[in-house]
């Protein structure tokens, strides 16, 4: 959204950029909350992707599961950055910051091991 030009982006739009960004990133992928009220009455669930807006752009919190094995700092700045560009070069937006909050490591195939 830029300044002037009458167009304004829904979150939901936000939300589904950032996670195909993530997506992209190999050894992590965003972990789903615990459903707040509202979540529940709406029937519309965040998928730990917090988008907030402000004066001076965007932030976003990502809460995410890693792969075990993969260098965490590595991954989580690369997720960091596939969302700053995805969100900036698809929507115009200044994306002040990307927080990741690592909540899980995932035994990813070593199951019965």
């Amino acid at each position: 959204m830029t300044e002037g030009d009458g167009l304004d982006i829904s979150t939901d739009v936000l939300y589904g950029i950032a996670q195909l960004a993530i997506d992209q990133v190999a050894g992590i992928r965003t972990v789903q909350p615990p459903a707040k009220v509202g979540e529940i009455l709406t029937g519309r669930r965040a998928k730990g992707i917090v988008i907030e807006r402000g004066e001076d752009g965007l932030r976003a919190s990502l809460t995410v599961c890693v792969e075990y094995g993969v260098e965490v700092p590595k991954v989580a700045a690369e997720a960091q950055r596939a969302v700053r560009e995805a969100v900036a070069s698809m929507t115009g937006m200044n994306v002040v910051s990307v927080d990741v909050t690592v909540e899980d490591v995932e035994l990813a195939g070593q199951h019965g091991a």
